[in-house]
């Protein structure tokens, strides 16, 4: 087993176990998740400040000055990479909770009862045809 799989197979369990644990609010975690996108985000814009000042010191440094700005530049990628990494599992558990969303919306339309459905159907029916014939005797809409 490569570390891919081993990746995916902790991505795998790190869902379960929010859907297992579950939140009292989908829109309270979805905001929790976007507010750390936008905290990744600045991260992100600040470690690749942080490793372009790096190597503008490289050139015309001395050496301990050159080495020390290489380990700046290495420790920011390795942010950088880990930054991506993790917006990269905010995106898929935000994906898994539009799913879970509309998953949840169709089993509750499936569960309704198919009268109650034609019922209100025949209501918009008739509100629309009411409306349409109040314009055409010149009424206007109800």
């Amino acid at each position: 087993m490569d570390a891919e799989d081993v990746d995916g197979a902790e991505d795998a369990g790190a869902l379960q176990l929010f859907e297992v644990k579950g939140l009292p609010s989908g829109t309270d975690f979805e905001d929790l998740l976007s507010a750390f996108t936008t905290e990744m985000r600045a991260q992100f814009d600040l470690f690749r400040r942080l490793r372009e000042s790096a190597e503008t010191l490289l050139q015309g440094a001395d050496e301990a000055a050159a080495k020390l700005a290489r380990a700046d530049i290495k420790a920011a990628t390795d942010a950088i990479a880990l930054i991506v990494r993790t917006l990269e599992k905010i995106d898929a558990l935000m994906r898994q909770l539009a799913r879970d969303r509309a998953e949840a919306e169709e089993r509750q339309l499936e569960g309704r009862d198919p009268q109650a459905l034609r019922d209100q159907v025949e209501a918009l029916i008739a509100a629309r045809v009411a409306a349409a014939v109040a314009i055409a005797e010149g009424r206007g809409p109800p």
